[in-house]
């Protein structure tokens, strides 16, 4: 017994795999950043409920800072390779 239109999921699972694949470097940056943003917000959120003394899980608001501050970090290091490179470029003679 064949069931058909089977192939056919197969093949359109394989193409949204690809088109997930397929980003551009733009948008891996701008879904990092905008990640980044949002770890810079539940840090500050974070140390607002400390300094209220509002704690719950004082473990968990810590991770989030941490979090955030090697986000920050990570974040601000890409922007200088992304400099760097680009200033090698422009120094380069053709």
């Amino acid at each position: 017994m064949r069931i058909e239109g089977l192939q056919d999921f197969g093949q359109l699972t394989t193409q949204k795999k690809q088109q997930k694949e397929m980003k551009s470097f733009g948008d891996v940056l701008k879904e990092f950043v905008a990640d980044v943003n949002s770890d810079l917000k539940n840090a500050k959120e974070a140390e607002k409920l400390i300094a209220e003394g509002k704690v719950e899980n004082l473990e968990n608001l810590m991770y989030q800072i941490a979090k955030s501050d090697i986000s920050l970090r990570l974040i601000t290091e890409i922007r200088n390779k992304a400099l760097e490179s680009y200033q090698e470029i422009m120094r380069m003679q053709v």
